[in-house]
C-alpha cells in the first residue's frame, strides 16, 4: 500500500507513477517534509520524504532501484534538467504524448527536476497558424505534465527569432567577411530580426507577446535566451552580437516576459560565443554583468571549455551537454549512442564549475547518456556505476551478466564513429575490433530477458545497435536486407515514419538523404 496526503494532487500523481514502477510489493509512505530543504530527501523505515516534489521523485527513484536503500540524500547539483528537442519529427516530436509522459516520469525517477523545451517560431506565420496550435498544444501538454509531477519547467529560444513572414526590411545580417565576423552564422534562418533597425524591437516584443499569451498557462519557472545557432545578427550596429545586439534584445524582452510570468527566472545562453567573430563576446558579457546590467539573470549557460567556464561570469553556470549527435549520423539511426567515457571526462573537468545542466536529448536512443548525466548531477556518480545500475533496474540484469553487458556497452563507445561517405548504404565502423564480442554478449543477455523487457524500446536500442554493427561488419559494412529490417524496427519503435535526414535510419532503396552521401 502507498500512503500519502490525498489532498496534495502532485503527490497523488507521484504516488501513482511510483506504484506502477514498484517491482517489490511493500507498504511505503510518500511524504513532503519542508524541513529537509528543497534539494534533500530521506528514506527511513518505509517512509520516503523530501523537501520538494521534484526531490521526492529522485528519492523515490533510489528506492525503486534498491528497496533496501536508507539514508539522507542531498542533491549534488540543484539544476538537473533535460532539453526535450522536439523537431524534425524525431521521437520527442512524434511519439504519442502519453508515451512521452511515461518517459518523462522515468527520467524524473532518475533525477530530472527541470524540463526544457523550445517553440521554434520560424515554421509559422503567427501563433494563429493551425500547425502552430498543434505544436504549441503538444509542448503545453509536456509542460503541464511536468508541473503535475512537481518538475520545474523551462522554455528558451533565440533572442531575435521571428516568424516565417517577418518583415524583410527588419531582418538580421548573417554573413561573414565584415565587422570582425570570420564565419557565417551556421544555422541562421534568415528570418531573424536586427534589433538596431527601426521598429524591430517593437516587432520582437509583439512576437514574444503572441508566444507568452499561449504559454502563460504553463506556469514556467525559467525562460532562457539564446544567441546563436538559429539567431544572431552580424551588422555593424549589433557587433559583436553576443555582448551588444544580443544583450539589447534580451533587455527589451525581459519586461514583457515578466508581465505574463512575474515569478519566472532567466537564463542567459552563451552558446557559440567567440566562434563567429574575432571580438571577445564572453568578456563583453562578463563586463556587463559585473557592471550590474541584466540583474534578472539567474544563470549563464556557456559551452564546456569556453571563456565562460574559465572566467568568473558573475552568475552560476549551467551546462548544456550534447548527448545526442556526437560521433555518428544520422543521429540514433543505429540504436544507442552510449558514451560513458566521454561524459565521465566532461563531468570531471567541469563539475566544480557549474550548478547543473540540461543535456540536449533528441530521442530515446540517447536514454543511457541522459541517465548518466542525471546521476552526475544528482549523486556525482560515475558513468560506469550508472550503467550497471541502469542495467539492473531497467532490465533486471544482475551479477556476472550485469558486468559483462556493462563492459559491452562501454565498448560500444569505441565502435560508434562510422564513415557514411564512401558509398551509398555503406557505414564503415572506424574501430570495429570489438563489434563481434559486443554482439555476442548483448545477444546472450537478450535471450535471458522476459519478452516484455526484451521487446521494450530501451532494451531494443541496445540490442539493435549490437546486431546492426555485427551485420555491418560481416558484410564489409554494406547494408543488407537484415540490416534494413533492423533499421525499420528503429523507425517503428521511435515513431520516425515522418522524420527527416537527421534522425532517419537507412530504410529506402535510394541513397540516404544525409548531406554528402554519394548517389
Amino acid at each position: 500500500m502507498i500512503l500519502y496526503n490525498k489532498e496534495d494532487k502532485i503527490l497523488a500523481n507521484i504516488a501513482r507513477a511510483f506504484e506502477k514502477r514498484m517491482k517489490v510489493k511493500a507498504d511505503v509512505e510518500l511524504k513532503i517534509d519542508p524541513s529537509l530543504g528543497e534539494y534533500c530527501g530521506k528514506i527511513c523505515n518505509g517512509v520516503i520524504s523530501a523537501g520538494s516534489h521534484s526531490q521526492l521523485l529522485d528519492t523515490a527513484g533510489r528506492y525503486l532501484r534498491n528497496p533496501k536503500t536508507e539514508g539522507t540524500f542531498q542533491s549534488y547539483k540543484e539544476f538537473c534538467g533535460m532539453y526535450f528537442t522536439t523537431h524534425h519529427q524525431n521521437y520527442l516530436d512524434a511519439a504519442p504524448l502519453e508515451e512521452l509522459y511515461e518517459y518523462m516520469d522515468d527520467l524524473a525517477f532518475w533525477g530530472m527536476n527541470v524540463l526544457h523545451v523550445w517553440f521554434d517560431l520560424h515554421h509559422f506565420d503567427s501563433m494563429e497558424d493551425e500547425y502552430a496550435k498543434v505544436v504549441s498544444g503538444r509542448l503545453l501538454g509536456l509542460l503541464k505534465h511536468a508541473k503535475s509531477m512537481g518538475i520545474k519547467t523551462y522554455m528558451a529560444g533565440p533572442a531575435n527569432e521571428a516568424f516565417n513572414n517577418s518583415p524583410e526590411e527588419l531582418r538580421a545580417d548573417w554573413t561573414r567577411g565584415h565587422d570582425g565576423y570570420i564565419h557565417t552564422l551556421n544555422s541562421h534562418y534568415h528570418l531573424e530580426l536586427c534589433p538596431n533597425k527601426e521598429g524591430a524591437i517593437e516587432k520582437l516584443i509583439e512576437y514574444k507577446r503572441q508566444v507568452l499569451e499561449v504559454f502563460k498557462e504553463a506556469d514556467l519557472d525559467y525562460w532562457g535566451f539564446g544567441p546563436y545557432d538559429e539567431g544572431g545578427c552580424t551588422c555593424p550596429k549589433c557587433r559583436p552580437w553576443g555582448s551588444n545586439g544580443y544583450l539589447k534584445t534580451v533587455e527589451a524582452l525581459i519586461p514583457v516576459t515578466k508581465e505574463y510570468m512575474p515569478d519566472v527566472q532567466f537564463i542567459l545562453g552563451l552558446w557559440q560565443f567567440d566562434h563567429f567573430t574575432t571580438d571577445n563576446e564572453s568578456a563583453g558579457v562578463q563586463q556587463a554583468l559585473a557592471e550590474g546590467r541584466l540583474p534578472e539573470i539567474k544563470y549563464v549557460n556557456p559551452q564546456h571549455g569556453s571563456y565562460g567556464y574559465s572566467h568568473d561570469m558573475h552568475r552560476p553556470r549551467l551546462s548544456f551537454p550534447e548527448i545526442s549527435m556526437t560521433d555518428t549520423a544520422p543521429w540514433g539511426a543505429y540504436g544507442t549512442n552510449v558514451l560513458p567515457g566521454r561524459f565521465q571526462k566532461l563531468w570531471e573537468e567541469h563539475r566544480d564549475l557549474e550548478d547543473g545542466g540540461d543535456p540536449y536529448l533528441e530521442g530515446i536512443y540517447a536514454d543511457l547518456n541522459a541517465v548518466i548525466m542525471l546521476r552526475c548531477y544528482r549523486d556525482n556518480q560515475s558513468a560506469v556505476d550508472t550503467v550497471k545500475e541502469y542495467l539492473a533496474y531497467e532490465f533486471g540484469l544482475e551479477g556476472e551478466m550485469n558486468e559483462k553487458v556493462c563492459k559491452a556497452i562501454c565498448d560500444m563507445e569505441e565502435t560508434l564513429f562510422r564513415d557514411l561517405y564512401s558509398q551509398a548504404h555503406r557505414y564503415v565502423i572506424h574501430n570495429p575490433e570489438k563489434v563481434f564480442d559486443i554482439e555476442k554478449t548483448i545477444v546472450e543477455a537478450h535471450e535471458t530477458l522476459p519478452e516484455e523487457i526484451r521487446e521494450g524500446v530501451k532494451w531494443q536500442m541496445i540490442y539493435l545497435r549490437a546486431v546492426i554493427d555485427g551485420e555491418l561488419k560481416r558484410n564489409d559494412y554494406y547494408r543488407t536486407e537484415t540490416t534494413r529490417e533492423y533499421f525499420k524496427k528503429i523507425v517503428k519503435l521511435c515513431h520516425l515514419e515522418k522524420t527527416d535526414a537527421c534522425t532517419l535510419p537507412d530504410i529506402y532503396d535510394e541513397p540516404h538523404p544525409w548531406p554528402g552521401i554519394p548517389e
